[in-house]
């Protein structure tokens, strides 16, 4: 019943407008996805007899989250419109590494995520519902204990020295790699394990894609070797990176060695510059950085919450998502949603935040916002493969256009602290414009302008259809009701009086 409620509240809107604007013909293309990023140990725990060592009062302990969890999760995060799930990695783990990055197996499961099966089962569930499951794949470190270390025949597998001549970007935290062996991804002997490694899971799972770090000294030559071989295993399989690089200098090399999708923190820095309070302008954020190549975030596993940052300045954090969420999902790129942010999650800490996932705080506003721009931004191909246009601004206002193959589809964010408005006359005449997200529409004056006006700290989804006036036989309904209702009142009152 929750399902069909949530689907009825948005199809009326989106079959409404589909005379006008043609709904997205689907496509297996990274810039369709929208991806929801669990760190399974902190997530949910579906499965109690694999809790052995866990103890949830210590942050740096196993909490005793499992795939059997994210399995049991998957309804509810494809009612709120993700197509992809990304794990964070699950193989054979040190003691306490509960994020996935203390290797010791490359080849084996970590008993306390779940078996092999439980490791199928989530990525066969996950297709059923028409879902893709990508993995964190660990490329540049093993964990300290890792059997690599002590044979002698793979001693010059790891790296003697790093290069530090790139930083990483500002706002990454990742402690629990410090000082982990590095490998040398250069040494062919390398690539070739990691390589058959990926074979492994990719046939074990059936998995859709690896997410890997670049970090500045990972080269673009192994890059392109386990792209290779992966995609010769695998046809439509997909590489993800995260990029942590302090800049986008080089990036497109890695592109062009075989990655589909770079999650830049650096565009994550610009879009919380803007969202994490009111009075910031958006003319900013359409600069070169972003292209449907790129995923975009507003946090992450590696970042504090944005949550965070908006109570900090006195902020509502649900306000802050909401504006931001709609850049997310109705700009360029492929959103990337960390676990917790739909119930808008903050540790109130300035590191990343790793507690176990608070899904049960009962307020479901954000779940409901993401349902609707996931259901908008599916429907309409503008908002997948268009290209972007910044129309016009007022302040802290800006209205956007996205449009492909003759479609086009508009956005405006109000991040004022005030009402405002802008106005447009690049409309043909004859039609108005409708809102999706709050039923407002939009009309012409004499003039044939435009003016789209919003209240402070709003959004609006536009999309163009033809005038249809005004709707005197609904009109002339809700009259007679209140007539009815006037009626009635009166009718009650003099029968009351009468009566005494």
């Amino acid at each position: 019943m929750k399902k069909l409620l949530a689907a009825t509240a948005v199809l009326p809107f989106l079959l409404f407008y589909s005379q006008s604007v043609s709904a997205v013909e689907q496509e297996d293309t990274l810039a369709e996805e929208s991806i929801y990023y669990i760190l399974v140990d902190r997530f949910v725990n579906g499965n109690f007899d694999n809790d052995e060592e866990i103890d949830i009062e210590d942050p740096k302990a196993l909490h005793g989250g499992d795939l059997q969890g994210v399995i049991t999760k998957l309804d509810d995060l494809k009612e709120m419109g993700f197509t992809a799930v990304n794990i964070s990695p699950i193989m054979e783990n040190e003691k306490d590494g509960y994020h996935g990055f203390w290797v010791t197996d490359y080849t084996a499961i970590e008993p306390h995520a779940g078996t092999m099966e439980t490791a199928a089962e989530l990525v066969d569930e996950a297709h059923k519902r028409d879902m893709k499951v990508f993995m964190d794949f660990p490329v540049n470190h093993t964990s300290a204990s890792h059997p690599w270390l002590t044979d002698q025949d793979k001693q010059d597998w790891y790296a003697s020295e790093h290069d530090e001549q790139q930083g990483q970007a500002e706002l990454l935290q990742t402690p629990w790699l410090a000082d982990l062996p590095q490998l040398d991804l250069q040494n062919k002997e390398v690539a070739a394990a990691l390589s058959d490694a990926g074979k492994f899971w990719m046939e074990e799972t059936g998995l859709d894609g690896y997410r890997i770090g670049i970090e500045p000294d990972t080269p673009v030559s192994f890059v392109a070797e386990f792209a290779e071989a992966l995609h010769a295993e695998q046809q439509g399989f997909s590489l993800l990176a995260d990029w942590k690089h302090a800049d986008e200098e080089g990036m497109e090399s890695f592109q062009e060695a075989g990655i589909d999708l770079i999650i830049d923190y650096e565009q994550t820095k610009s879009l919380d510059q803007v969202f994490h309070a009111p009075g910031n302008e958006l003319s900013n954020l359409t600069g070169d950085k972003e292209s449907e190549d790129n995923g975009v975030a507003l946090d992450s596993q590696m970042t504090t919450r944005f949550t965070k940052k908006a109570i900090e300045l006195g902020q509502n954090p649900v306000t802050r998502w909401k504006l931001g969420l709609t850049y997310l999902y109705l700009g360029p790129g492929t959103p990337v949603i960390y676990q917790g942010s739909e119930v808008a999650m903050g540790n109130g800490d300035e590191a990343p935040d790793h507690r176990t996932a608070q899904l049960n705080s009962g307020n479901d506003e954000l779940s409901k916002y993401l349902e609707r721009l996931s259901a908008i931004r599916q429907q309409f191909s503008p908002f997948t493969k268009g290209y972007m246009e910044l129309v016009k601004s007022n302040g802290a206002m800006s209205l956007f256009k996205r449009s492909h193959e003759g479609e086009t589809v508009y956005f405006a964010i109000n991040n004022d602290t005030s009402t405002k408005a802008v106005t447009i006359d690049d409309i043909q005449a004859g039609k108005q414009l409708r809102g999706l997200l709050n039923d407002e529409t939009v009309r012409a004056d004499e003039a044939g302008h435009y003016k789209i006006g919003l209240d402070r700290e709003t959004a609006e989804v536009y999309v163009i259809e033809d005038d249809k006036g005004i709707n005197w036989l609904f009109v002339s309904f809700i009259l007679a009701v209140l007539g009815a209702f006037v009626f009635a009142v009166v009718f009650l009152k003099k029968k009351q009086k009468n009566s005494r």
